[in-house]
């Protein structure tokens, strides 16, 4: 191996370290995001095949564990706060849905009367000057 090659891979080694800590970094952010969503989607699945075949009591006390975890875990709270806000937000990005083609008719419109103003503007500045 020649010493240039050497070279180049003494220095392209920290970024390729840095680069796959990067990665685990992503991958364990990932996983929790998963995690959390399976874990609530497995509760929701719990609660409803409680409410199917469970007696009432049963479902109220799957019902009363996360109450009571909620009041006392700030973990838990912002957990489930976080899980409905990412479960929201395709909701609220769709939600009132604007129309594209009534808000380009809307735009092109207020650039034409801009455009008329401007050019009402220029036609009397040159009747000032011709007159004065």
């Amino acid at each position: 191996m020649s010493a240039q090659q050497k070279a180049i891979r003494i220095v392209t080694f920290p970024f390729r370290a840095v680069w796959f800590l990067i990665l685990i970094a992503n991958f364990l952010v990932v996983l929790a995001a998963c995690v959390l969503f399976a874990a609530f989607a497995a509760y929701a699945l719990a609660l409803t095949i409680s409410y199917v075949f469970l007696p009432a009591e049963w479902t109220r006390a799957l019902w009363q564990w996360p109450l009571d975890l909620y009041a006392q875990s700030h973990w838990f709270k912002g957990a489930t706060i976080t899980f409905f806000v990412l479960l929201l937000l395709p909701i609220l990005k769709l939600w009132p849905s604007s129309d594209l083609k009534a808000d380009a008719a809307r735009e092109r419109e207020a650039t034409r009367i801009n455009d008329d103003l401007i050019a009402a503007r220029h036609r009397a500045q040159s009747q000032m000057k011709f007159r004065g």
